[in-house]
This record gives C-alpha cells, sequence and structure tokens, in this order.
C-alpha cells in the first residue's frame, strides 16, 4: 500500500488515536439507564432487507431447473414431460422383428407376460430391414411407435418378397427399462405429408478446366488409391483415402458449381467383379495457399442462406 495513505492500523487503539496536536478531554460520565435500550428503526431495516436478499439468492441456488418443454404428440400441445429415450425407436423395431420371426419366449423378453402367440408359424417371415416411421407420445413414459418392417413370407421352402408392412406398437419407460405392453398391430402407412420448400442450392455452374482436373484426381486417390490422396487436400483437411480402396477405376461422368463454389461430382465406381457404384459427392474447395485444393466433403446440397425458403 502507498506509505502516503499512513500505516497500518495494528489493534483498535492505534484506530482511534487522536490526530497530533488534538485537545483530549475526558469523556462526559452518563448515568446508567435502568430501562433496556432499543436498536435504532434503522438497525431493524437492515437485518429486514439482510434476511430477505438471503432469502431469494438461496431459493434461486437450490430450486431446481424448470423441466423442458417437450411436444405432446397427440395433440401437438407443449408440456413439461420428459424427454423420450433415445432407445424408444430401436427397441420398437427389435420388438416388432422378433415378433414377425420368433416365438413366445422371445416375445417375452421384450413384453413380460406376452400372451400366447402359439397359433403363428414360427420362421414364417424374416426381416430384412426395419424402420421407425412415426413416433407420437401417449402420455409421460409411454409412446406409440409406427415401424416399417420389409418383410420376406416362406413359401415352398423359399423366402420371397412380401413388401413392407407397418405395425403400431406401443413402448413404456418402466423405470429405465424400455417395455413392450402389447403384441404389435398392423397398421395402414403413415399417411404422405406435404414437404417443406426446398432450401437447397441447385448446381447449374460450369467448372474451369482446373477444377475439373482436380476432382477427377481426387476421387480416383480417395476410390482407388491409384494415387497419393495428400497433394489433392487443403493443410487442414480430415479427409482419408478408403483403405482397402473398393474399386479399381473410376469415371467422372458430370461435374456443376454451386452458387457458393462447392461443386456437384457425379462418379461411376467400378468395382473388381465389373458392378459398377453410381455416387455423388459435394466437394468444397479451398483457395488457401498457392493452389486450389479440396477442403470437405459435404452430405449434400448446401443451403441456401437469408432466404425465406429457408426459414424454417
Amino acid at each position: 500500500m502507498n506509505e502516503s495513505l499512513g500505516r497500518p492500523v495494528a489493534d483498535l487503539d492505534d484506530f482511534l488515536e487522536p490526530a497530533p496536536g488534538a485537545l483530549l478531554r475526558a469523556a462526559p460520565k452518563v448515568s446508567p439507564d435502568p430501562r433496556p435500550r432499543r436498536p435504532p428503526a434503522m438497525w431493524w431495516i437492515i437485518v429486514a432487507t439482510t434476511t430477505l436478499v438471503i432469502g431469494v439468492v438461496g431459493y434461486w441456488i437450490v430450486r431446481q431447473p424448470p423441466a423442458a418443454p417437450v411436444l405432446s404428440g397427440g395433440g401437438g400441445t407443449v408440456s413439461d414431460v420428459p424427454a423420450m429415450p433415445t432407445g424408444v425407436p430401436g427397441f420398437a423395431e427389435m420388438y416388432l422383428a422378433s415378433y414377425l420371426t420368433g416365438t413366445s419366449d422371445t416375445i417375452a423378453e421384450f413384453m413380460p407376460g406376452a400372451p400366447s402367440v402359439a397359433m403363428m408359424t414360427p420362421a414364417a417371415r424374416y426381416v430384412t430391414r426395419a424402420a421407425t416411421m412415426e413416433v407420437t407420445r401417449v402420455a409421460d413414459d409411454y409412446w406409440s411407435v409406427v415401424v416399417a418392417a420389409d418383410v420376406l413370407s416362406l413359401d415352398n421352402g423359399a423366402y420371397l418378397p412380401a413388401g413392407l408392412q407397418y405395425f403400431q406398437v406401443g413402448v413404456v419407460d418402466d423405470g429405465g427399462r424400455l417395455v413392450a405392453v402389447a403384441l404389435p398391430a398392423r397398421v395402414a402407412g403413415p399417411a404422405p405429408r406435404l414437404a417443406p420448400p426446398r432450401a437447397l442450392q441447385v448446381a447449374d455452374g460450369t467448372p474451369t478446366d482446373g477444377q475439373a482436373a482436380l476432382v477427377g484426381d481426387f476421387l480416383e486417390a480417395l476410390l482407388t488409391g491409384r494415387r497419393e490422396i495428400n497433394p489433392y487436400l487443403a493443410p487442414d483437411s480430415s479427409i482419408a483415402a478408403i483403405s482397402p480402396a473398393p474399386y479399381e477405376a473410376i469415371a467422372v461422368t458430370s461435374i456443376a458449381l454451386y452458387e457458393d463454389g462447392t461443386a456437384l461430382t457425379t462418379v461411376d465406381a467400378r468395382k473388381a467383379d465389373g458392378t459398377v457404384d453410381s455416387m455423388q459427392y459435394v466437394i468444397g474447395f479451398s483457395d488457401g495457399g498457392p493452389r486450389r485444393s479440396v477442403a470437405a466433403l459435404l452430405a449434400g446440397p448446401p443451403p441456401i442462406v437469408g432466404t425465406e425458403a429457408s426459414r424454417p
């Protein structure tokens, strides 16, 4: 501390030490008052205010945060209900596959106390794939799930395609354990819904010769391993060549540029057995450094930014 502020206070006597040159006078004697002294009104105000502040601060510290609002599947209203566990759709898909292909024992693993399904022929159907199409909240910790199953049916010893079949499955969260509440019920597929406005860019630009050459060389390195991929990548790119290389040769059939400069590339890649995979890559370029290079692979067409169509 700066010396101009004075020496440190050692004790109360130092603090009360009179200034130099001041006249000391004896304190007047005060006769004891037999009545108890009452604190001044200001003291009560300070105590009350302090208590109120402590109470408010304590409430905000110990109170539980409010539950996040969740959309109700039935009426579309917002209510404070627990969020759906991430495993509900997967549980419903596994349960349906077990129901279509299994027996009472396998069904009981998903639905304790399930009714007998002895009338069903075991292994009469085979599920090649299943996907959740719709999830609706029935109540807290209770969901209705519509699952689509691509089914094969047994016919004269061979499984033949039976098409997509839709089933409704009820699932509850029983203290952290997911449980089916009834046997699956065959239903019609979900009603078609109007698609939202497409808010994606359309590729209609023409690439330069340099861009076309870069795209072809990069995809050959990525898919066939016939080239080293690093010379075509930006320094901060995390793209890695596929190993082992799944294709023997590629042919780029078209390249078009989006408005933001990324490229939509269609490529035919040939395997060792002669079969061909037709794929599309959306390639993002980097202009940093001495040459143009590949910075990223996008999942699809980039969105349109700053337009009404891109807003939800």
